[in-house]
C-alpha cells in the first residue's frame, strides 16, 4: 500500500520485539500516518498515528480543556457520506417578481399551452396578511386583484398569484415576496454598524468542517473569528437560542410548558434593543410549524420585527401542489434560496436608509441528517458571496452560527458525536470599519476564539455591539466577547450544566500502568524520529524515566447522557451506559543522554486501540550547550551531539 507522510521524517525507528507496518489514513484535517504495532509479548494490537498539529486543544486554559478532534476520525468516518442533492423541478414558475411588480413569464406560458388545464388566460393576486391580533399560525388572504395577463405593480410584500383557464379554473399558483419600502420613522445611526445574524440548525463547528468546505473557505478568507470552544447550555433549539436572544434561561423569562399557548410578544429579546436605537430590523425562518418559538409554543401575536415573514410561510406551508424534493422546492426554486434572496433585496433597501439587525435562521435542510450540512452549502456561500461583491458587508457585522449539532442517529453513540453535539458552529465577522478604530475589542475577540464561550456571551456581545461605550452587563451568565474572558473560567461559572460541559478532567495515572508504558515507548521513538536525518551528529535517546502521567478524559455524566424530557417544567436528564471515549494522556519523560525531559500529549480511541501524538513535542529542560553541533532551531531542541556524549 502507497505510503503518504505528514512529516519529511518517516518513522523508521527498529525496536527489539515490534513489528511495524504503515498504511495510509486520510483526514478532512491532514493526511497522517498510521503504524501498526504488535507487541509480541502480549500479542496487543495497537494502531498509532503522528499528527502534525500545534495542540490537542481546541481551549487550554487553566480550568477548561477542550479537545480537538479530527471531524473525520475512524469512529464516525463511516457516517460522513455524500450530502444529498436536490434538484428542483425546472421551468414551473410563470410569474416573477421585478421590484414592486409582479410579471408574467409568457415564454413560460406559452410552453404550457399544452397542459391538460388548458390555455393560461389570465392571473390574479391576493396579498397575504396576519389578523390583528390573531393567533401565530393565523393568515388571511385579501379579495383577488383585477385580472392582469402582462403584469402588475403592488404595494404588499406577501403575495400569492394564481392563474387560470378559459374556463376559470386555477391552473397555476405560486407564492412570491416583494421587498416594499419601509415607511416607519427611526432615528438615525448611519456609522453604526448593521448585524446580519446567520442561524443553521443543528450544525456543528465540526460538521461545519466536514460539509461547508466552500462557505467555511470564503468565511476565512474575508476573515471571520472561529469560536471553538462555543459551548451549548442547553438541550433544544428553543432553549439555547432564548439565551442568545435574552440573556436568559427559558424558564427566567419566565417560560414554562404550562404556559405554552401564552405569546412572547411581552418578553425583550435582543432586537427590540436595536430597533429602540433606529435599526430597521428582520426575523425571517423556514418550516413555520417547527419554528423556534412556534413549535409547541404560542409565537407573536404582533410580529416581533420590521420585517417578519410567518404569514407567508404559513400560507405557503398550507397549499399543497408547489412543494417538490421532500418539501425542500417551492416550484422550480430551493427554499432556502427564496428565502435568501428576499433578506438580500431588504439588506439592499435597508442599506440606504441606515443599519439593519437581522435574525435568519433555517432549520428544515439541516436539522434531520448529518450530511445535509453539505447540501445548503452552496445557497450559503452564495448568499454571502453575493453581499460580499455587492459591497454589503462593508459596514456589517455577520454571525454564522448554530444551536447545537445534530441531536439524533447513530453518530450520538459516539464519543465525537456526544462532543460536537454540544459545539455548535459560531463564526463572526467583523468589518473593518470597526476593527480598525476598536482594535482593544478586536484583540479580546481573537483572545475569545479559544475561551469557552457560550450563548450568554454572545447576547452580551450584541448589547455590547450596540450600547459601545455606554455598556453595562445584563446579568452575571454572559461576558461580551467585546470582553477578555477570564482563564479561570470553568463550566459551572459560565452556568453551562455537567451534561453539556465539553471541558475534560485531569486525572494523575501510575507511571508503572501498561499503557504509560506502551506510550513512553512510543514517545522515545518519535524523539529518534526528529534526528533520524542527523544520526550521525546527534545521540540517540533512550527512556530514562516517566516523571508524569495525567489522563485527560471527558466527563462521565457526558458520556453517559441520553436525552432530556421536557424543555423547562419537570425538567428530566436521562442518563444510560458510557460511550468509549476518546482519551489523551499527557506524558513526561527524562531521557538518556543528557537527561533530556520532554513532554507530550497522547490520544488514545479504546475501541481502535488507536494511538495518536496529537501536539508539538515541547523540551522542559535546558539544551542549548549539548546541540551546538547542528543550526536548525528545531533540531537544537532534540539533538544531544555525538561529541558530547563521547566527551562525557
Amino acid at each position: 500500500m502507497r505510503f503518504q507522510l505528514t512529516r519529511k521524517q518517516v518513522l523508521s525507528v527498529v525496536l527489539p520485539c515490534v513489528v511495524l507496518t504503515s498504511y495510509v489514513l486520510l483526514s478532512s484535517q491532514m493526511i497522517s500516518y498510521q503504524i501498526f504495532h504488535r507487541v509480541d509479548d502480549d500479542k496487543d494490537n495497537m494502531f498509532i498515528t503522528v499528527q502534525n498539529e500545534t495542540s490537542p486543544f481546541l481551549v487550554d486554559t487553566s480550568a477548561c480543556r477542550i479537545p480537538d478532534l479530527d471531524p473525520m476520525d475512524i469512529s464516525v468516518r463511516h457516517w460522513a457520506v455524500r450530502p444529498m442533492g436536490v434538484a428542483c423541478p425546472r421551468d414551473l414558475s410563470l410569474t416573477y417578481v421585478v421590484g414592486e411588480t409582479i410579471v408574467v413569464n409568457r415564454t413560460e406560458a406559452a410552453i404550457s399551452l399544452q397542459k391538460e388545464e388548458g390555455k393560461l388566460e389570465y392571473c390574479r393576486y391576493q396579498t397575504i396578511h396576519h389578523p390583528e391580533n390573531g393567533k401565530h399560525n393565523e393568515y388571511t388572504y385579501s379579495v383577488p386583484s383585477e385580472r392582469f395577463t402582462a403584469s402588475v405593480k403592488v404595494n404588499r410584500e406577501f403575495i400569492r398569484v394564481q392563474c387560470y383557464n378559459s374556463s376559470n379554473s386555477v391552473i397555476y399558483t405560486n407564492f412570491h415576496y416583494v421587498t416594499i419600502p419601509l415607511h416607519i420613522d427611526l432615528p438615525g445611526q448611519t456609522s453604526a454598524p448593521s448585524v446580519l445574524m446567520l442561524g443553521l440548525d443543528s450544525v456543528s463547528r465540526m460538521n461545519y468542517l466536514r460539509y461547508m468546505k466552500e462557505t467555511q473557505r470564503l468565511m476565512t478568507r474575508l476573515g471571520a473569528l472561529e469560536f471553538v470552544g462555543y459551548n451549548k447550555v442547553a438541550d433544544n433549539t428553543f432553549v439555547n437560542l432564548v439565551p442568545l436572544l435574552a440573556g436568559k434561561f427559558a424558564e427566567d423569562l419566565p417560560w414554562n410548558e404550562n404556559i405554552r399557548h401564552q405569546n412572547f410578544d411581552s418578553f425583550r429579546f435582543i432586537w427590540n434593543d436595536y430597533r429602540d436605537k433606529g435599526y430597521v430590523t428582520m426575523f425571517v425562518e423556514d418550516a413555520p410549524y417547527t419554528a423556534m418559538f412556534d413549535n409547541a409554543k404560542a409565537g407573536f401575536t404582533s410580529k416581533p420585527a420590521d420585517f417578519y415573514n410567518r404569514p407567508m410561510a404559513v400560507a405557503m406551508e398550507e397549499t399543497e401542489g408547489i412543494w417538490f424534493e421532500n418539501h425542500l422546492c417551492v416550484m422550480d426554486q430551493l427554499e432556502t434560496d427564496i428565502l435568501l434572496d428576499y433578506v438580500l433585496r431588504i439588506v439592499k433597501m435597508a442599506a440606504t436608509t441606515g443599519p439593519y439587525f437581522a435574525l435568519v435562521y433555517l432549520s428544515r435542510i439541516t436539522h434531520d441528517y448529518i450530511e445535509s450540512a453539505g447540501t445548503i452549502d452552496d445557497s450559503i456561500h452564495k448568499f454571502l458571496d453575493d453581499l460580499h461583491s455587492k459591497g454589503h458587508l462593508t459596514n456589517t457585522v455577520v454571525l454564522l452560527f448554530s444551536d447545537h449539532g445534530m441531536r439524533y442517529g447513530e453518530i450520538r453513540n459516539t464519543y465525537i458525536g456526544k462532543l460536537e453535539e454540544r459545539l455548535p458552529l459560531l463564526n463572526i465577522l467583523i468589518p473593518k470599519t470597526f476593527s480598525e478604530t476598536h482594535g482593544k475589542y478586536m484583540n479580546n475577540l481573537e483572545i475569545n476564539t479559544k475561551r469557552l464561550t457560550t450563548p450568554f456571551d454572545v447576547h452580551e456581545f450584541l448589547r455590547h455591539l450596540l450600547l459601545q461605550d455606554d455598556y453595562t452587563p445584563s446579568s452575571e451568565k454572559g461576558v461580551s466577547l467585546m470582553n477578555a474572558i477570564p482563564t479561570n473560567r470553568s463550566c459551572e461559572s459560565a452556568y453551562i450544566s455537567p451534561h453539556w460541559c465539553t471541558c475534560t478532567e485531569m486525572i494523575s495515572v501510575p507511571v508503572n500502568s501498561s499503557i504509560v508504558l506502551k506510550i513512553s515507548n512510543f514517545f522515545v521513538n518519535m524523539l529518534n524520529v526528529e534526528i533520524k536525518n542527523d544520526s550521525h551528529r546527534c545521540a540517540p535517546f533512550v527512556l530514562d524515566e516517566v516523571q508524569s502521567a495525567y489522563l485527560i478524559k471527558p466527563r462521565d455524566k457526558v458520556l453517559k447522557f441520553l436525552s432530556v424530557d421536557h424543555e423547562v417544567l419537570n425538567k428530566q436528564v436521562l442518563y444510560g451506559d458510557a460511550v468509549n471515549p476518546l482519551v489523551h494522556y499527557q506524558l513526561t519523560i527524562r531521557t538518556h543522554p543528557g537527561e533530556a525531559v520532554f513532554e507530550g500529549t497522547f490520544l488514545y480511541n479504546e475501541e481502535y486501540r488507536a494511538l495518536s501524538l496529537v501536539s508539538d513535542i515541547s523540551r522542559l529542560s535546558r539544551y542549548q550547550e549539548f546541540s551546538q553541533c547542528v543550526s536548525s532551531p528545531k533540531l537544537k531542541k532534540y539533538c544531544y551531539c555525538v561529541d558530547k556524549e563521547i566527551s562525557s
